[in-house]
């Protein structure tokens, strides 16, 4: 049996030089929750908590865990941490319904549902992808993502550099740029790479499908979240059966039963649930256990802690997809473990640490902390 003895968790944020772009708004900074739960044995399990989007909602999800969790992790009890979470907030979540904000209570829940699978795979002294699979490979292959259209050859290049070989480009800000931007690509992205758009839930139903009619003529591996993650099944199943295009969906949905929809789908390729956003671990374990393996792709932009633990659990479950790796400068990425996080020849490689690894590197905490609790 493993016992909590703390919890601890910080706030960090990284100024960009260079701000993210998307349709629906731009991020001047990379904010960045990880949480620590120690053990009796002097375990420490790790997890991150979305808190991307708006730009206050790191310090206010950092303040809701705080306030809220704290007193019911400390001291619990567990010996399999799949859905505990769930079941130790389950007293609590009622808050969460009366305020309407279920979102930040998903985010919360999957960054510690991450931190106990975590702290699992460290007592049964097993890298967390061996926990789940121990045919497991020790490295994923990534593909760049965090790519603005004005930037997108400037990163391609960068990318490049690094041995990766796809690229993922924000689309969806207005059609004449997003086809001057195809047409500038078609020549730049070779045969041998790939090359990925991503709406962000830019377009409507019905833009989607005129304008997906035109891109067909193009050349790309998928194109992301074309409408809006909270369409009627039924608008996904009429857009996926009128066009010729892969579509991608899956880092906004916070529903299992919508993904399991969207995944046996026999024509969707690519489901992309993001593990510290909703349902952490648990719910792509069962995921694994419901659609094709190789439709899992997960999706990820934040920082080191949900990286390597997307690592780990795309190495496990799907070893042939590759990751979604932000290309643009984030020591909260690259820096947060004392081992660096690099890639070599377009892979992140994974060591024989127990669990996603660690200590966590507190040169960079102390540098871009904004707040902690213990």
């Amino acid at each position: 049996m493993i016992k909590i003895k703390s919890l601890r968790s910080y706030y960090l944020e990284f100024p960009l030089v260079d701000p993210v772009i998307t349709s629906f708004g731009v991020m001047k900074s990379r904010p960045c929750i990880i949480v620590e739960l120690e053990d009796y044995n002097r375990h420490i399990g790790y997890g991150e908590i979305w808190c991307n989007f708006p730009s206050n909602g790191a310090s206010y999800r950092f303040n809701l865990l705080k306030s809220i969790y704290h007193s019911s992790l400390v001291g619990c009890e567990f010996s399999n941490p799949e859905k505990l979470i769930d079941n130790i907030t389950e007293k609590f979540k009622s808050l969460f319904v009366q305020s309407g904000d279920l979102g930040s209570f998903y985010n919360i829940n999957s960054g510690l549902d991450c931190a106990f699978w975590d702290l699992f795979a460290k007592n049964q002294k097993l890298p967390l992808n061996k926990l789940l699979n121990d045919e497991s490979q020790t490295h994923i292959s990534v593909y760049a993502s965090g790519i603005n259209p004005s930037e997108s050859q400037k990163k391609i290049k960068e990318a490049r550099a690094k041995g990766i070989k796809a690229f993922k480009v924000k689309v969806g800000f207005n059609h004449s740029l997003d086809i001057d931007l195809l047409n500038s690509l078609s020549q730049f992205v070779s045969n041998d790479e790939m090359l990925m758009l991503d709406v962000n839930q830019g377009w409507t139903f019905d833009e989607a499908k005129g304008y997906l009619k035109i891109l067909e003529n193009y050349n790309f591996s998928w194109i992301e979240e074309p409408i809006s993650a909270l369409s009627k099944k039924e608008k996904f199943t009429n857009l996926i059966a009128a066009t010729e295009c892969n579509l991608a969906f899956g880092e906004n949905i916070v529903s299992f039963d919508d993904f399991t929809f969207l995944g046996q789908n026999n024509r969707s390729k690519y489901i992309q649930p993001d593990l510290t956003k909703f349902g952490g671990i648990s719910l792509i374990k069962d995921l694994s256990h419901t659609i094709q393996n190789k439709k899992i792709w997960i999706h990820f932009l934040g920082g080191g802690v949900g990286l390597f633990t997307s690592a780990h659990i795309m190495s496990a479950i799907n070893p042939d997809a590759f990751l979604e790796t932000d290309i643009n400068l984030n020591p909260l990425r690259t820096n947060i473990f004392e081992n660096d996080l690099e890639i070599i020849d377009g892979k992140v490689h994974l060591g024989k640490d127990f669990g996603i690894g660690g200590p966590l590197n507190f040169d960079t905490i102390d540098k871009y902390l904004i707040a902690s609790s213990f």
